[in-house]
């Protein structure tokens, strides 16, 4: 016990020297006010958790992360508005070979694309199914960059976006 509070001690005092020479007051930083105000966060569970632990890495808390990521946020719902689009979303490779049951699978792309994306999901959205899940599992796209490139000019042809930038997500122009 004694070594626990030693190294709290030694990790808020190291929290203040680096806040001192900051120029701020480490009373104002989140951790330090979560524990002094023995805040209890609410347990994330379900379908965001299973975000969190499997794409939130990479697309970030808010759906939204580097550029050389795809944003979901304002846009993943874009891609439910064709079959190729809706599979092509179940087929990328971190969220095909998630860990993850079908079911869950299903709830938490559902809660990705109504979080993230509510606005842009056809007017006709239909959520995803176990069922529908396990069949494009069973499927496998022989190239993901071009695939992406397939259905984003799908959904420009068929006028649901703008051009293919509205769904570009590199920092090279024309790059997805």
């Amino acid at each position: 016990m004694r070594a626990t509070a030693a190294i709290v001690l030694v990790a808020l005092a190291l929290v203040g020297s680096i806040c001192g020479a900051q120029g701020v007051d480490p009373a104002t930083v989140p951790d330090v006010l979560v524990r002094q105000n023995r805040t209890v966060l609410p347990r994330v569970t379900g379908p965001a958790e299973d975000y969190s632990r499997h794409c939130q890495g990479c697309h970030g808390h808010l759906g939204v992360s580097v550029t050389e990521m795809p944003r979901l946020k304002d846009r993943v719902g874009y891609f439910l508005h064709s079959a190729a689009g809706r599979a092509y979303i179940v087929q990328v490779p971190n969220v095909l070979q998630a860990h993850l049951s079908d079911e869950r699978l299903a709830a938490m792309l559902n809660w990705i694309v109504q979080e993230f994306s509510a606005a842009q999901l056809p007017s006709d959205f239909r959520a995803y199914s176990a069922d529908e899940i396990a069949v494009l599992r069973a499927e496998r796209i022989p190239s993901v960059p071009a695939r992406r490139r397939e259905v984003v000019q799908e959904l420009v042809h068929a006028g649901v976006v703008a051009s293919s930038e509205v769904l570009a997500f590199s920092f090279q122009a024309g790059r997805y």
